[in-house]
């Protein structure tokens, strides 16, 4: 079977503080929201549409996100270049977001920066080198 897909339509995540993730994700990181209404906010992910799902009960508020389970690994944002990228890292360091530094990437010669929402979610914002 071969699908008709044009391709990906969405990513959702499940966080478990929603307002929280609405704070990290809009205030912070600048994803613009397209909808919000209880349990969920879809925003445009500067291009990408991604809907976060939370303050469901069956959600426990204490679980984090493990990039070694079957499912997610990482979700990452396409950067233009190492200058937007070093932007962003002074972003990130003065709104007092953890993260890794800017990084070099063996396998495919990127460079990236990783980080980690409030719940653990793992993160890059990543520069494809040009071929």
């Amino acid at each position: 079977m071969k699908l008709s897909s044009t391709g990906l339509s969405h990513l959702g995540l499940r966080v478990t503080d929603l307002a929280r993730a609405r704070q990290f994700y809009v205030d912070i990181l600048g994803f613009q929201p397209l909808i919000e209404q209880a349990g969920i906010l879809i925003c445009n992910a500067y291009g990408s549409v991604i809907a976060f799902g939370g303050d469901a009960p069956e959600t426990d508020k204490h679980d984090r996100f493990d990039p070694y389970r079957v499912g997610l690994d990482h979700a990452a944002l396409a950067v233009s270049d190492l200058d937007a990228l070093e932007d962003m890292k002074r972003g990130l360091d003065a709104a007092n977001v953890s993260n890794n530094g800017i990084e070099l990437d063996e396998f495919t010669h990127a460079t990236y920066i990783s980080f980690y929402d409030p719940d653990g979610i793992a993160w890059e914002l990543y520069v494809t080198p040009k071929r």
